[in-house]
């Protein structure tokens, strides 16, 4: 019995194989390239971390997230925004951002962090107070991303603390009449009147991306075996004895 190659095209099978094959790979390194880029991004703001505090005449609003600021000035009891639909360990609730005026004149919106809410949407949210004594405050510069699910502010009544789906720190400061700088301020985890959180600098982790990355090449690998199994297989030729 003698073993042979053989050989069998399939053209169709080949350009289906081919395209998935190609596509998988491209997919794997841009996962790979999404690795580097959030890398660079922890890179970026730990570097940013580890700066002096802007203090809030030198605060802009181009500067990059992650700057980290020192306000002087005092928080507004009453303004108060409560941001829906967040969860911490488990619980439903809100976050917690209050305006805080800057003794250089500028208006913040400082997030405080993670609020647990009421058992039941109509229970009395209670804020927690901050020493009146309170100063001097720590935080970071940090764009919200918008929610494209927020309702329509001009439906808000804004009696505070007022219940949001989403941060529109323009229309909060027409609504209030009173200039508010365009990023919110993430108040630093041991400054006073911080609240509990879980804030990462990106949703997803470089090594979840290097999973990825790996499990697009395993499945252009799969293609590609399969493709070869099915074009060339081996056949045995029985042979008759003389």
């Amino acid at each position: 019995m003698r073993k042979r190659l053989s050989f069998r095209f399939n053209w169709k099978l080949t350009v289906f194989s081919l395209f998935f094959f190609l596509s998988f790979l491209n997919l794997g390194f841009w996962q790979l390239d999404r690795k580097d880029e959030k890398l660079r991004l922890i890179e970026k703001n730990l570097e940013l971390r580890s700066s002096e505090g802007l203090t809030g005449s030198f605060i802009k609003s181009g500067l990059d997230s992650g700057t980290p600021v020192t306000l002087h000035g005092s928080f507004d009891k009453e303004i108060v925004l409560l941001l829906d639909n967040k969860t911490l360990n488990g619980a439903v609730g809100f976050e917690l951002l209050q305006l805080f005026s800057d003794d250089s004149g500028s208006n913040f919106l400082v997030n405080r962090g993670f609020l647990v809410g009421g058992k039941t949407r109509s229970s009395k949210i209670e804020i927690p107070a901050i020493d009146r004594s309170t100063r001097i405050v720590r935080g970071y510069l940090y764009q919200d991303q918008p929610n494209p699910y927020a309702l329509d502010l001009s439906k808000v009544d804004f009696k505070f603390p007022q219940i949001v789906q989403g941060i529109q720190i323009g229309e909060l400061s027409k609504q209030i009449m009173r200039d508010i700088f365009p990023f919110v301020i993430r108040l630093e985890k041991n400054e006073q009147g911080a609240l509990p959180r879980n804030w990462q600098t990106s949703s997803t982790k470089p090594e979840k991306h290097q999973a990825y990355a790996v499990q697009w090449f395993l499945m252009g690998l799969a293609i590609f075996i399969a493709w070869v199994s099915f074009t060339f297989r081996i056949k045995r030729d029985d042979q008759s004895p003389n």
